[in-house]
């Protein structure tokens, strides 16, 4: 939308040059003058060049925006832009020909004095946040194994000694999920709708109750793999086979987990897209790496008995890498379910 003092002739030729829409018809202040604030309500849906305007109508039409429930970006470089650049959900004013009034209204100021800054900035604030929300729901994921697999074994009446955590493989764990959710996550690219979603409602929640429900459901269908598979080895001789079920178990959480990355980089892309983005990113294949050395340092080195875990079989790794994909590659159906009803008819 342009909202300008020049003529309307003027405005219209702008506009059609950097592509505005609906740019063939333009309303005067005069005419705002003349409207009643429900008319120009309805005006501002269908309008998108305003020309011969005062700070008073541009106050108008941004009032009229929001009141459509519209969330209002405002940018201006002069005076009479001050009290509208105030009034807007984001005023972003000109760095370099910006006036100080209006850089001192505003929330933003455009060093460069750059449209497509602000496109940008956009896309970046959206990234943040989802990948805020990702990490958010990545914690509360892997940490419902963690809290039920030490919940669930004293009332199963399991051995204190045969555990299938002990506090050094809490501590383990953390060690990979701190990582995990702020350097993992953080470097998550856009999605690529991102640009094409409307604005974020300010009353929205930054833990809604669908991604805590998603998180809910990962995080119990990973906790039943990893106890379900260390109480099954542990029940077939629990004074032999403590070691190795505790291994199993926690070689699950920590294979999960680089599965859990893949698919919750993105609400869309499958795991394998995933897995393609990020392919030339260093630092998410070192954390990758991390993980899988501290497993092997953790089951073949000498510190297996100090955390009284054993080595693993062949088939046991196989066992353990397929029941961790399992466990967390359900949700790509979903994602398929989500893509097939979203696909045109």
């Amino acid at each position: 939308m342009m909202i300008t003092g020049d003529n309307g002739v003027t405005a219209k030729a702008i506009a059609k040059k950097v592509g505005i829409p609906n740019c063939e018809q333009t309303i005067t202040g005069d005419e705002i003058d003349r409207m009643t604030e429900k008319e120009l309500q309805n005006c501002v849906r269908t309008v998108n060049i305003f020309s011969r305007v005062i700070p008073e109508h541009k106050m108008k039409i941004v009032k009229a925006l929001k009141a459509n429930g519209e969330i209002v970006a405002m940018t201006g470089d002069g005076v009479n832009d001050a009290p509208a650049l105030k009034y807007a959900d984001i005023g972003v004013a000109m760095g370099k020909r910006g006036s100080e009034v209006s850089r001192e209204a505003a929330d933003l100021i455009l060093l460069d004095d750059n449209f497509s800054t602000i496109v940008n900035t956009i896309r970046d604030g959206r990234r943040i946040y989802d990948n805020i929300k990702k990490a958010i729901g990545y914690v509360f994921t892997i940490h419902i194994p963690i809290a039920f697999s030490c919940l669930l074994a004293p009332l199963l009446k399991v051995n204190p000694k045969n555990l299938m955590l002990l506090p050094l493989h809490v501590v383990l764990l953390e060690l990979i999920i701190d990582p995990t959710c702020s350097i993992v996550f953080e470097r998550q690219p856009a999605e690529k709708d991102i640009m094409k979603r409307a604005p974020r409602s300010p009353q929205e929640k930054l833990v809604g109750a669908k991604n805590l429900f998603k998180s809910v459901l990962q995080g119990i269908a990973i906790f039943a793999a990893s106890f379900g598979t260390y109480y099954t080895v542990l029940q077939r001789n629990p004074a032999e086979n403590a070691a190795t079920a505790r291994a199993m178990g926690l070689s699950i959480l920590f294979i999960s987990n680089i599965f859990l990355v893949l698919v919750n980089s993105s609400q869309t892309d499958f795991a394998f897209q995933s897995l393609r983005s990020l392919v030339k990113d260093k630092v998410i294949w070192a954390s990758f790496m991390g993980i899988i050395l501290m497993l092997i340092l953790a089951l073949y080195t000498p510190l297996s008995s100090f955390l009284k875990l054993t080595s693993l079989t062949g088939t046991e790794v196989l066992t353990v890498i397929g029941i961790s994909a399992a466990a967390v590659l359900w949700f790509e159906l979903v994602k398929l379910f989500w893509a097939l009803r979203k696909r045109p008819r």
